[in-house]
């Protein structure tokens, strides 16, 4: 008889637990009311619907006895038991939110779009373990993504696997006019903290780059039928003085390396704009050796450039 009563007992106490981590579970997701949470409850089979409500009253305050910080239900929180903390949240300090702001700099820097979704998305699940609003924030702002709504890109990031042809109306940066631009996608990359859309426009016949913060919408998405893709690269071959290796970006290639770590490098860049701005980038350590009018616009940009500080 003793041997039975102390069966039922650990039954008891194991339905007990299993009804306070799924609650657990519950609350951690999102708040949830009283009649949510037994109706979650009843479907999980964890208890019938002809149960006393004391039940789940007992399991809540099995979770505070552990040490979870649970909100009453009220019209501040409409209605809904909300989880304040528990005991297994992670802590993180406002040194390790330093940290991870400089480790994410670092492995975005150069990254593919499909890492960034990654890295925010794992910001965002961190974030939601953390407890402290400060600190998750915090967390929540490190995402260069924040900006953004991740539901576009991940649109735009089939545009450019589909090579789809897209109309968009965004506003110039030039000049704040709205402008309106057929074009087909080929990449999103990540430039100077903004991410951009490179692609072919169809009425210029040129490589573009549209910024993705200033397209005000998609007009349309069209298959694209004839197979339209006219993404030539600008190619660059230039002269580098102490150059380290490991700063080559995708797309470049050492073609001779010398004893005294010069190197001549071949460079393919998605336009001019872009060919021109590497160049610059490598101050008087580089010389452009062709072709001629690349080697030419970026000694125009010195001119300008020095007439600018000389006159500021």
């Amino acid at each position: 008889m003793l041997a039975q009563e102390e069966k039922i007992d650990v039954c008891q106490i194991s339905l007990t637990g299993s009804r306070s981590l799924a609650m657990l579970g519950l609350l951690v997701k999102e708040p949830r009311s009283f009649s949510e949470i037994k109706a979650k409850f009843v479907e999980q089979k964890l208890t019938s619907s002809e149960n006393s409500d004391d039940i789940i009253r007992i399991d809540m305050n099995t979770l505070r006895a552990i040490g979870c910080e649970i909100s009453r239900a009220c019209a501040k929180t409409n209605y809904k038991y909300k989880l304040l903390s528990h005991p297994f949240g992670i802590q993180i300090t406002q040194d390790d939110v330093n940290i991870l702001k400089r480790a994410y700099n670092i492995v975005t820097e150069d990254a593919d779009i499909s890492v960034l979704v990654d890295y925010h998305n794992l910001l965002d699940k961190l974030a939601n373990s953390v407890f402290d609003e400060k600190i998750k924030e915090q967390i929540y702002g490190i995402s260069i993504l924040k900006r953004y709504s991740l539901n576009a890109i991940e649109e735009y990031i089939n545009d450019c696997n589909a090579e789809n042809v897209l109309e968009i109306k965004y506003k110039d940066a030039g000049n704040n006019k709205i402008v309106y631009k057929t074009f087909i996608p080929n990449k999103i990359n990540l430039r100077s903290g903004k991410l951009y859309i490179f692609g072919y426009d169809i009425q210029s016949k040129e490589n573009v780059m549209v910024p993705i913060n200033r397209i005000i919408s998609v007009l349309s998405r069209k298959t694209n039928e004839t197979n339209i893709n006219q993404l030539k690269p600008v190619e660059v071959k230039f002269f580098l003085k102490n150059f380290n290796a490991a700063g080559i970006e995708e797309g470049e290639e050492i073609l001779e390396s010398n004893e005294d770590l010069s190197q001549i490098i071949r460079g393919k860049y998605h336009n001019e704009f872009i060919a021109v701005q590497r160049m610059l980038s490598f101050g008087p350590a580089c010389t452009v050796l062709e072709p001629l009018d690349i080697r030419e616009k970026v000694i125009n940009k010195l001119l300008e450039m020095k007439e600018v500080y000389k006159n500021g």
